[in-house]
């Protein structure tokens, strides 16, 4: 007997169709929602605290889904806690180990000061001067210093694995009367480059790709004197950079110091996709430090970063805990217990300035000293057995800065790991 549908399944057969559209349209919805790109207020919004790192967060998702090609730098300036490369070295492995290698990036020209040990790659510098900034004339940019030099003055940059200076490019400072100088590479790649122009400006010479080898040798010619302002070292592969530009003694007035025109024209080729800034140990030291003068002096340090690259994420990073010395007389105890060492009367106001300063102009914050512990975490530190910080009680040795570096590497991935589950899934 043929089948035949029951006159009650024929009357709710439209309706059943009609049911089935509005669940399949309701799916079809509620994957759009799901793959609904979000507005930049929005994320800010959802982020909290981490919101205003934005710019870094959507660089580092390029490297992991494969549309970006460029690396993503992260540029470090400070004074000697940056200098020293323990604490940004070990941030370069935290990120090139999640990220991939993009190399070395920006280094100082020659060797800058006395024990320069940066990771990965060495330099040698003879008889060039080290002008600095604010102590000689003439414009400095973001290295706070150039190397000057005339007739016999050479530096070398090397490297023990040749991948790392496969893309190399020399930043001199080009100007009326400006010297040549003659480059010459390990493997037999040589060229003559004249300095002098018009104007005076900053402007990276890159080498051919690969042409370095594992070592390069920069000589001044001697028909003119030579301003070199830095020179940078990259894999030529997608990946993270951290660089590290310190100066030992430096306060943030530093950056007030720079050319803006250089530090701008510099920027726009290193392309931060973030600038760590690390100062405030020394004012700390300064009893002189007044608040509301420092405010002002921070600010206007930050503003200028900001115009130079409008681009970048800035995280401020708060000072490290320190101590000094008890002053002459001092008879009763400082609230760490140890009467010998006291902490620097202004190291709050810095680090209070620095973050009120980060939270009204839509920054990052990072406590360095919570990172250690709070307060009183330098005198532990220091006797600790093995040490983590140096008996002067300023410094870190290398066991803190790269345990620090582990810390806020932490806290900007966690902030990275929300980002990405705000973002559509495909």
């Amino acid at each position: 007997m043929p089948f035949r549908e029951s006159e009650r399944t024929r009357a709710f057969a439209p309706w059943l169709n009609v049911a089935r559209f509005l669940l399949l349209t309701c799916l079809a919805l509620s994957a759009c929602a799901s793959h609904r790109e979000l507005p930049d207020a929005e994320i800010v919004a959802r982020l909290g605290p981490a919101g205003p790192l934005l710019p870094l967060y959507r660089a580092l998702t390029g490297l992991e889904t494969g549309t970006r090609s460029a690396p993503v730098v992260v540029l470090q300036i400070g004074d000697s806690h940056t200098a020293n490369d323990s604490f940004s070295g070990r941030l370069r492995e935290q990120f090139q180990s999640r990220f991939g290698d993009g190399g070395r990036g920006v280094l100082h020209p020659g060797v800058p000061f006395r024990y320069y040990r940066p990771d990965r790659v060495a330099a040698t510098s003879t008889h060039w001067a080290v002008e600095r900034v604010g102590r000689s004339p003439g414009p400095v940019g973001i290295a706070a210093m150039r190397q000057h030099g005339g007739k016999g003055a050479a530096m070398t940059l090397s490297a023990p694995d040749p991948t790392d200076l496969t893309d190399v490019s020399l930043e001199f400072l080009f100007q009326p009367g400006g010297g040549s100088v003659d480059v010459a590479t390990e493997t037999g790649w040589q060229k003559r480059i004249s300095t002098d122009a018009a104007t005076t400006e900053a402007r990276w010479v890159p080498l051919p790709k690969g042409a370095s080898g594992g070592e390069l040798t920069v000589s001044a010619v001697g028909d003119a004197p030579v301003d070199m302002l830095g020179w940078s070292a990259e894999r030529g592969q997608p990946g993270a950079i951290v660089a590290n530009l310190g100066t030992i003694g430096a306060t943030v007035d530093i950056v007030g110091r720079m050319d803006p025109a250089l530090v701008r024209q510099e920027l726009a080729h290193i392309a931060p996709s973030v600038i760590l800034l690390a100062f405030g140990t020394n004012e700390a030291f300064d009893d002189g430090t007044d608040a509301a003068s420092y405010r002002d002096r921070f600010e206007q340090s930050v503003r200028l970063l900001r115009e130079a690259a409008p681009a970048a994420a800035i995280v401020i990073l708060g000072p490290p805990d320190s101590a000094k010395h008890t002053r002459k007389g001092f008879r009763g105890h400082t609230k760490c217990g140890d009467p010998r060492w006291e902490e620097p009367r202004p190291l709050s106001l810095v680090r209070d300035a620095q973050r009120d300063i980060a939270s009204g102009e839509g920054l990052f914050f990072w406590d360095w000293q919570a990172a250690m512990g709070g307060a009183c975490s330098m005198n532990r530190w220091a006797t600790d057995k093995p040490p983590m910080a140096a008996a002067d009680h300023v410094h870190l040795l290398r066991p803190g800065y790269q345990a620090t570096a582990e810390a806020l590497f932490q806290v900007l991935m966690e902030g990275y790991d929300k980002y990405k589950a705000l973002r559509p899934t495909s």
